[in-house]
């Protein structure tokens, strides 16, 4: 009996400690990330926005390659009609205005990434504040990624209600 009494106070001696270190584990939940920005209202916006102005940039600098492309054939084309000053004189001409289209190709697709750049910062911040809300409302310790987690119980992911407090939030970027 004593025996037996003894070997079960151990066990509640060896248990108490887990016991309450699991009382006062910090709480953990997940978000997809991805999931949120892709399908988020501001997110869709955004990917609609960044698309229209790429496709902007292209239109624009495929009608200039056009003009360069003309002038160049127009140029070697004089080439045998112009006098060796005449037809220098215009190469100079035509490598400049290639210099043009070089320098504003580089400014614009800066600035249109800067743009985006910008942009995705802010969502991810708006992603941030709404998982954030979402987790104190349920009293989760730790958010973490969706890609850095391998295996967690589906009770854990908090995606649906940071997307829902996100597009509460804001709709547009």
């Amino acid at each position: 009996m004593l025996k037996h009494a003894l070997t079960i106070f151990m066990a509640f001696a060896f248990l108490m400690p887990v016991a309450a270190y699991a009382a006062d584990a910090p709480t953990i939940a997940i978000i997809d990330y991805e999931k949120i920005m892709s399908e988020s209202k501001a997110g869709a916006s955004l990917q609609k926005q960044i698309q229209a102005k790429r496709e902007a940039f292209s239109k624009e600098f495929s009608q200039k390659d056009t003009t360069l492309k003309t002038s160049q054939a127009e140029l070697i084309e004089g080439k045998e009609k112009l006098s060796a000053e005449e037809f220098n004189k215009k190469r100079k001409a035509f490598d400049a205005q290639v210099g043009e289209v070089k320098s504003l190709f580089e400014k614009r697709r800066n600035g249109l990434q800067q743009g985006v750049d910008k942009a995705m910062t802010e969502l991810r911040r708006s992603i941030l504040e709404a998982a954030a809300k979402v987790a104190e409302e349920k009293g989760f310790d730790i958010v973490l990624s969706r890609d850095s987690v391998v295996i967690a119980e589906k009770e854990l992911d908090i995606t649906a209600d940071v997307l829902k407090a996100l597009d509460a939030k804001v709709t547009n970027i």
